[in-house]
């Protein structure tokens, strides 16, 4: 099985692609950040945080205050680092599991951090989905509803755009219609059919 880890920075359109890719072509998607979400709702984790990160990001019944949380992850580089040594090898472990209960020809992970965290040995290719950095800024401040600074907090914790696409075996451009990027993703679902012989050996 051909596995293509599929990454872009914020407001790339990573979850349009790879929707397109489930929903035309039946493929297979696993979502770091839907695992990373679903290990935070669990006790064990929940509580590593709270002991971690400290009680000010809960709640008085001691759920995750998740949005004051995402606030400070870009406001403060500690907290960040705490974070993602705690969830990244959880993720990365869950990610591996559902690899391995996978039978089809090719499928994609959705990793957002793939290249910032150099953890591509669970893949064989790397998809890059592209936008400039203003369709950033302006998707993410209609999306999220904030400023403008806030999202040039987020590009700056980010791997440079030029360094993403330096580090890609496919580059898909978000840049036109949603036609457009349906036929972009039908030709790399093809090329992706045709290479899945073409995995690392597990």
């Amino acid at each position: 099985m051909l596995v293509i880890g599929l990454t872009g920075g914020i407001g790339c359109g990573k979850s349009i692609v790879s929707n397109i890719f489930q929903q035309d072509f039946n493929i297979s998607i696993i979502d770091a950040d839907t695992i990373a979400r679903e290990l935070t709702q669990t006790t064990r984790v929940s509580e590593i945080l709270y002991q971690d990160l400290g009680a000010e990001y809960f709640d008085n019944a001691r759920a995750l205050q998740r949005d004051k949380l995402r606030q400070a992850v870009f406001s403060n580089p500690e907290i960040r680092h705490k974070l993602e040594n705690i969830l990244h090898p959880l993720v990365y472990e869950e990610i591996y599991h559902k690899l391995k209960s996978l039978n089809t020809d090719y499928c994609i992970v959705v990793i957002p951090l793939l290249l910032e965290t150099k953890r591509t040995n669970l893949i064989d290719r790397t998809l890059v989905v592209d936008c400039t950095i203003e369709e950033q800024i302006h998707r993410v401040m209609l999306r999220d509803k904030c400023s403008e600074t806030h999202v040039k907090a987020i590009i700056a914790t980010q791997i440079r755009r030029d360094e993403r696409l330096q580090l890609a075996d496919d580059v898909i451009e978000n840049h036109d219609s949603m036609k457009s990027l349906r036929a972009k993703i039908a030709i790399l679902h093809e090329k992706f059919s045709m290479q899945k012989g073409a995995a690392k050996p597990s």
